[in-house]
């Protein structure tokens, strides 16, 4: 028996083995209870209509974490998720950035001329930290994408990048320094993608933009607090120890660090289909494993020949890169506006550093408020919104003949770039979700190929020597701009142009279908393997053999 089943995004799916389940509309009616939907025999009261929202008070939902038409239970489980995961990868991001900004910071503060540090030496510090995260990121991503290791890759990964945060302490030359930063390039590569693809696989569609947004300032405030934290440990510590003070930063920024790390073992519940981490009760899992396929998420699949062909045949993989790499070159913000505040002569050192902080502090708001935006309108409104405005920034800085109020102006609201990466990597597991391993390693390429992209772009585009006005440079951000604009939009329509189509449902079908015909071939098959448990041996089925049974029984 079959049922009529429709997702958040207004999807219809049928399963199969289900008693009929229907939605009703209660906007018009708020006393009119709707039907529940129920998944593998457990009820996703969040599957179910919620009232229509206004679009005038859509600031109002920024604040509403916990919708009206949810059960109890699924709000006790999302606000476990939030306990949990939230913190722990917002404090992983925060110190990722806090590690990225530290060798900066220390540069600045004694370590260029206590270790005689010459000519392009600096410029390969990021050199060697982009390698390591390059080479490292589709594979890593892939790991985070198997149930069973999702647990363990981003907690071992920091523990390893605390480490050598603490031997950072002890670099006494050039060469050195390029080590310890590829191999904290190693490690911190799934901070970034693979925190996101956790959220994504907890949360739902609607649920994990608000989310990601409050993941994504954690980079702003840690790259903010890494440059209050080198000053107080200049002043403070310098000379303790026998140790210079930008030693002492690398020992703090590992104290923060390691414990976090290790906290991440026992608190890190991987994806839903992981083994179940201690603080989720089966219940938990259980409904938490039922609103993801609610919501379109399918079951881990292999990964290899097919995986590659199932990314390389479809629109998604090339607009997803296409789109953050047009993006990620148009976010070096801060380190244009310092040159620029320091080449009008009216301020003093401490304003040179203190005004550009500025970029980061209105990244943080938005970056919370404007991915809230998606719960109300339409993702490429605020998306659209936000790249509009980046846009203004852009032109407005080519123009360069302006007053100063309207120059800071252009330069701070460029801290909207900080609101397009919480709703362009969520999009694109969204419109992905029907395919872990192929979602994976498209974040992942996308997060390659933008940074490989972004190594070199800045020396290109804003050569320091043609600075702080930078014709080239920022004629090139506004087609580029419009360029990531146009990508998004385009991903729209083919997304919408996929669903009407019926592409999504059936996928669904099948691998419903698949279940069932599973479920009646019986536990001995599992995994493309068949055990005779009277002669007590495992043999590999012939994979045409295997279809041909699975059509009979179908």
């Amino acid at each position: 028996m079959t049922s009529q089943l429709r997702t958040n995004n207004g999807l219809e799916i049928q399963s199969m083995n289900e008693q009929p389940q229907t939605h009703r509309d209660v906007a018009g009616n708020p006393e009119e209870i709707p039907e529940p939907v129920v998944k593998n025999g457990v009820v996703v009261s969040s599957a179910t209509k919620p009232e229509a929202k206004s679009v005038w008070l859509a600031w109002l939902y920024i604040f509403n974490w916990y919708p009206g038409h949810y059960s109890k239970e699924e709000k006790r489980l999302l606000r476990k998720l939030d306990r949990t995961i939230l913190p722990l990868i917002c404090s992983m991001y925060f110190i990722k950035w806090l590690d990225q900004s530290n060798i900066n910071n220390a540069y600045n503060s004694g370590m260029k001329e206590e270790l005689n540090l010459k000519g392009i030496e600096y410029n390969l510090f990021s050199t060697f930290y982009n390698i390591g995260y390059l080479v490292m990121e589709i594979p890593c991503m892939l790991l985070i994408s198997r149930p069973k290791y999702a647990r363990w890759v981003l907690p071992i990964c920091e523990t390893l990048w605390s480490i050598i945060t603490f031997v950072q302490c002890r670099n006494n030359s050039a060469p050195m320094i390029y080590g310890m930063r590829f191999l904290m390039g190693l490690f911190e590569t799934p901070a970034a993608t693979g925190s996101l693809y956790v959220l994504s696989s907890w949360y739902r569609s609607d649920e994990v933009f608000k989310r990601a947004g409050v993941w994504y300032v954690s980079s702003n405030i840690g790259a903010m607090f890494g440059g209050y934290m080198q000053a107080a440990a200049h002043a403070g510590l310098d000379g303790k120890g026998g140790m210079a003070g930008w030693r002492w930063v690398f020992i703090i920024d590992g104290i923060i660090s390691l414990p976090i790390a290790i906290a991440g073992f026992f608190l890190y519940p991987g994806v839903p289909t992981s083994p179940r981490v201690w603080w989720l009760s089966e219940d938990d899992q259980k409904l938490a494993q039922a609103r993801m396929q609610d919501d379109g998420m399918r079951k881990s699949k292999k990964i290899g020949k097919a995986m590659l062909k199932r990314v390389f045949r479809k629109w998604h993989f090339y607009i997803a890169v296409c789109t953050y790499v047009c993006f990620q070159l148009t976010t070096w913000v801060a380190g244009q506006m310092i040159v620029w505040v320091k080449s009008t002569g009216q301020y003093s050192v401490e304003m040179i550093n203190i005004l550009p902080t500025g970029v980061q502090a209105l990244a943080i708001v938005v970056g919370i408020t404007v991915p809230s935006f998606v719960m109300v309108y339409p993702i490429w409104v605020p998306f659209c919104f936000a790249g509009t405005v980046l846009l203004f920034c852009h032109s407005t800085l080519l123009v360069w003949n302006i007053p100063l109020g309207l120059h800071f102006a252009a330069y701070f609201l460029l801290g909207m770039s900080s609101c397009i990466t919480p709703m362009l990597f969520p999009w694109v597991h969204l419109i992905m979700k029907d395919d872990n391993e192929a979602r994976s390693f498209t974040t992942g390429a996308m997060m390659t190929v933008g940074w490989a992209f972004f190594t070199w772009y800045n020396v290109v585009a804003f050569p320091i020597t043609q600075g702080p006005r930078w014709t080239k440079g920022f004629s090139a951000n506004v087609a580029l701009t419009c360029c990531y604009l146009t990508l998004f939009m385009i991903g729209q329509v083919l997304w919408r142009r996929d669903i009407k189509a019926g592409l999504y449902k059936r996928a669904i079908e099948e691998e419903e279908n698949e279940e069932a015909v599973n479920e009646k071939l019986g536990p001995d098959t599992l995994d493309d393997k068949v055990t005779d448990p009277q002669v007590g041996q495992t043999q590999i089925e012939d994979k045409n053999a295997e279809d041909e049974r699975i059509k009979e029984i179908k």
